[in-house]
């Protein structure tokens, strides 16, 4: 079976959800939600306030092991009638390692 991805994803944590804000590119709005599977290259976000393939949004997210906040720019990838799967694009290496770091510490829910 051939990979159609183009894109790092990372390891993804079916089942762990972490609380985030986002909002679309162009609004001030930030819409809050959390996330079903997170990983570095990306997340699935739970929300009723979908936003169509394509969208640039940024997410926020805070990991319990820290008090700073990250900003991940994203890509609405796909869009499903309880949420969308979104690409992190253009995120900092240190935050990309911080991340990873935190995901590489939880086990499977």
């Amino acid at each position: 079976m051939h990979e159609r991805r183009t894109h790092f994803r990372g390891k993804a944590r079916p089942g762990r959800r972490l609380p985030v804000r986002f909002r679309a590119e162009g609004h001030t709005a930030w819409v809050d939600a959390e996330t079903r599977n997170i990983g570095v290259g990306g997340a699935f976000i739970v929300c009723q306030l979908v936003q169509p393939q394509g969208s640039q949004i940024a997410v926020e997210l805070a990991l319990p092991t820290t008090d700073r906040t990250f900003s991940l720019p994203a890509v609405v990838r796909w869009a499903a009638s309880d949420g969308m799967g979104v690409q992190f694009v253009g995120v900092d290496v240190d935050i990309l390692l911080e991340l990873n770091d935190y995901f590489a510490t939880l086990t499977h829910v």
